[in-house]
């Protein structure tokens, strides 16, 4: 991974309470970013946004704000100053269905509960140094969903695991 000077970096954290936020606030300040606003309320949170500059935005799960999920009501705001900002969900578990429903809604990634920074950061870096693409249409405006393998991103890899799983035969045992 790439050495990079994150203590410039301005990072808003939507929704986190109590231990969640200090977690989260801690593991980012253990990489060098200090400069970190948290907010329980996702209104002001998206006027924040509005009218303040930040570099990437974490959210809690199941946030809204007047009735819509909050990265489709930031990614639609008409006065956002950035909205092609990085915002990484973070949840205490997710399926499948969970991550594919927070993509379709604008978010660039999911990170789920317990983390490292090390994940933290594989997260992070990624979404800053090389973002996707946007896509815009009628009825949807967020990250391309295709991130799997792109020629122009160095920093994503073929594929994380160092061996594929074998087929292994198991003896059966009489008892």
């Amino acid at each position: 991974m790439q050495q990079v000077n994150l203590s410039r970096l301005r990072v808003l954290i939507v929704g986190a309470k109590g231990y969640a936020a200090s977690l989260l606030r801690g593991v980012l300040s253990v990489n060098g970013i200090n400069r970190v606003c948290v907010v329980e309320d996702s209104g002001r949170a998206l006027d924040l946004l509005r009218s303040e500059n930040f570099d990437i935005v974490f959210i809690e799960e199941q946030l809204e704000v007047e009735g819509e999920p909050f990265p489709t009501a930031a990614r639609r705001s008409k006065a956002l100053i950035n909205p092609l900002i990085p915002i990484i969900l973070v949840c205490s578990g997710a399926r499948r269905r969970d991550v594919e429903r927070s993509r379709d809604l604008g978010v660039n990634d999911v990170i789920t509960r317990p983390f490292s920074p090390k994940t933290l950061m594989n997260k992070l870096i990624p979404a800053l140094m090389a973002p996707r693409p946007f896509i815009a249409a009628p009825q949807f405006f967020g990250p391309d969903r295709r991130s799997k393998l792109r020629a122009d991103a160095p920093l994503f890899r073929q594929d994380r695991r160092k061996r594929k799983p074998q087929k292994t035969r198991m003896p059966i045992v009489e008892i």
